[in-house]
């Protein structure tokens, strides 16, 4: 009886350490700072003004033959999270191909700069 007693409590004692060493394992999460997307946004914002990053896509979109509007909108989360909303004036057909070759000219905008990707958004502007 005693022996049975013995194992028991072996093997109690090994489960909690087993339980013990998984939950080291398990990765913990990170503390978010509610801060860091607003610097993120702050500086981002800083280093576009600073390459005159807007006037650059306006003038990349123009020269592969499309008609932006003059403004570009900017929604910064984070790194990982980050769009360019691009306003075409009316007549321009937006489909697939358009949006991929848009992307392609603001990927290669963001690398010449080494910025984090910008999702592009596409809008077509009416006519009034």
């Amino acid at each position: 009886m005693k022996r049975v007693i013995q194992s028991c409590l072996l093997l109690l004692c090994l489960l909690v350490f087993v339980f013990v060493g998984m939950e080291q394992q398990q990765p913990t999460a990170a503390p978010t700072n509610p801060n860091a997307s607003a610097l993120y946004a702050e500086e981002l914002s800083k280093r576009l003004q600073a390459t005159n990053f807007t006037q650059q896509v306006l003038q990349a979109l123009r020269e592969a033959g499309y008609s932006p509007d003059s403004t570009i909108g900017y929604l910064i989360d984070s790194s990982n999270y980050q769009i360019i909303t691009i306003q075409l004036h009316d007549g321009e057909k937006i489909d697939k191909s358009t949006e991929s070759k848009i992307q392609s000219i603001i990927d290669k905008l963001t690398a010449k700069h080494q910025m984090h990707p910008f999702i592009v958004n596409i809008e077509r502007l009416e006519a009034d």
